[in-house]
């Protein structure tokens, strides 16, 4: 009798097992398909049925820290190292990443290696967790690379979320090329690992619209090769939001059949109607939503409202709603384009114009993509020009040369002609001669930097402008037709400044002549001509060079506005 009893009770402790293993790969499962609620159902369940089981406390953890809840993850972790767990190398992992959430990188570092020396460097999984850990805002991408590198070469490895990780800090390091080849391993590693052709398919989407062919081939084949998979979904939908409202909802139901159901989801239900321009239903829509899910509401829908009334044309509501959805907004939810909107509004408001340089700043400074940056500084520049700020629209295009490392020839010369029309002489002729030192063999840069050291040296005395202008010249004068109006300008600058300053007449009569060359009909060119002709003949007769007289005419050097 006692044998039935003892096979009994371990069938049930077997059975037990069972059903927390389960529970713990589907919650597992979840996190990977991004179902957080669904994985912190799954793992709280796992959790009740084997307490203080590490795999379940590290697992429950991490997915109240993919649910945006840090403290509670911590207090998970806290609560679980408990007692016998105080050393659990998994847990000490977990503990070190929620540290480095809150900034704490000595106690994080820390924990790490007591984790990686308990386990002599040879578990795959806290290596994993720890190279994971590291992903966090003040994470060491570096010794992420490391640790996950170090996982990969353990005996038996065979993990493709490792490699996913990886690819993760790769990209933290600004590694595009190490991540894709990272996330490509895991999808070698199994076929069917959805979550490496979407990564790939994301670095892509960092680098631009002209990438999309590419991003979107993997997004669908990640879609395609494991239909649950709801980042993928997610990403198809939003990227035909603004562009094909009818692919945009058709991606929306896929993902909706496969996401957890709640207020995340009702929010993106909520922002078709934006989609579809029916801004007022999509007010109306989430008032109702916050009406009645209260403190649970997603706070996107502040955000959909802002943007709902901004296209109707009601900046006060629009502002409104949008500083509310910055003081409610959950981690990740604020995108960097949010802060070029409230930057925008802002300039509406005369009491909110200190905000307009802030929210520019904040939506460069948010964003990890080197061209999306630049086209924020663009885009303020553009804006301070169209409100008539031109020093500020000055400013901000000189702000592209600091954000791209190399910028081309269109950024340099934005930069400093806005530079020039807001009148800062010396620093549009810093800028174009990095343009002229960038590209010798053209004619803008020594052109402007000409125009801005005639007007440094208005007087002409110290001749600062002269060498551009020599420079200018050799270079226009191959075609006279297409430079004539800027030839003019050199022409007119060096005739003036060899007849007033170097008292040169024939010089000056020289670049007189070469303006009429090109414009027969220039009304000036030859009246000066004629009084420099004068001055000469008069000085060759007496024998010395006479000084002109104040009042008496000199060649102009031609319209700085030409």
């Amino acid at each position: 009798m006692t044998k039935i009893k003892t096979g009994l009770v371990a069938v049930v402790m077997l059975m037990s097992n069972l059903v927390f293993a389960q529970s713990v790969q589907e919650g597992k499962k979840f996190l990977y398909y991004e179902r957080y609620q669904s994985a912190i159902d799954a793992l709280e369940k796992a959790l009740a049925s084997k307490p203080g089981d590490p795999e379940a406390i590290y697992w429950l953890a991490q997915a109240y820290r993919e649910n945006g809840d840090v403290p509670k993850a911590t207090e998970t972790l806290r609560k679980g190292m408990e007692g016998a767990n105080g050393s659990n190398p998994l847990l000490l992992a977990g503990m070190g990443q929620m540290e480095l959430a809150e900034g704490k990188t000595n106690d994080a570092r820390q924990r790490f290696e007591t984790a990686i020396s308990l386990t002599k460097g040879k578990d795959i999984n806290v290596l994993n967790a720890i190279g994971k850990a590291n992903l966090e805002k003040s994470g060491d991408a570096a010794y992420a690379i490391e640790k996950l590198n170090q996982a990969t070469l353990i005996k038996g490895f065979k993990e493709p979320d490792v490699y996913i990780n990886l690819g993760d800090a790769y990209r933290k390091n600004s590694d595009g090329g190490g991540a894709v080849s990272s996330y490509q391993k895991a999808v070698a590693l199994d076929p069917k690992y959805a979550e490496g052709e979407y990564k790939v398919g994301k670095v892509y989407l960092t680098q631009g619209s002209d990438q999309k062919d590419i991003f979107l081939q993997h997004f669908n084949k990640a879609v395609e090769i494991d239909p649950s998979y709801a980042p993928a979904y997610y990403d198809l939908y939003t990227y035909y939001f603004s562009r094909d409202v009818y692919k945009s909802k058709s991606f929306f139901e896929k993902y909706r059949a496969v996401a957890d159901k709640g207020p995340a989801l009702d929010y993106e239900e909520a922002t078709l109607q934006f989609a579809s321009g029916d801004f007022q239903t999509a007010i109306t829509k989430a008032d109702e939503l916050l009406a009645k899910q209260g403190e649970t509401a997603d706070p996107r829908l502040y955000r959909l409202k802002g943007y709902s009334y901004d296209k109707l044309n009601d900046s006060v509501n629009a502002i409104k709603n949008l500083e509310i959805f910055f003081s409610k907004a959950k981690e990740g939810q604020i995108i960097p384009e949010n802060y070029v909107t409230m930057a925008m509004l802002s300039a509406k408001f005369p009491d909110k114009q200190a905000q307009v340089d802030e929210f520019f700043n904040k939506a460069i400074t948010s964003d990890t993509a080197q061209a999306n940056k630049i086209d924020y500084v663009r885009k303020a520049s553009d804006f301070f020009k169209k409100v008539g700020n031109q020093p500020k629209a000055a400013e901000w295009m000189s702000k592209v040369l600091v954000v791209n490392p190399n910028p081309g020839k269109v950024d340099i010369y934005n930069a400093g002609f806005e530079n020039f029309k807001a009148q800062n002489y010396a620093t549009a002729d810093s800028i174009f001669k990095m343009y002229s030192d960038k590209y010798p063999n053209e004619v803008y840069g020594y052109y402007w930097k000409m125009r801005s050291l005639m007007l440094i040296d208005s007087t002409m005395e110290k001749g600062l402008a002269v060498p551009d202008a020599e420079k200018f010249i050799s270079i226009a004068e191959t075609d006279k037709v297409k430079n004539k109006s800027t030839l003019i300008t050199a022409y007119g600058y060096l005739a003036g400044y060899n007849a007033n300053i170097k008292k040169d007449f024939p010089k000056a009569i020289e670049y007189l002549d070469k303006i009429i060359e090109i414009d027969p009909t220039n009304p000036d060119a030859p009246k000066n001509k004629e009084i420099l002709q004068k001055a000469n003949k008069g000085a060759a007769q007496s024998g010395s060079a006479p000084k002109t007289s104040p009042g008496q005419s000199q060649p102009k050097s031609g319209s700085v506005n030409q």
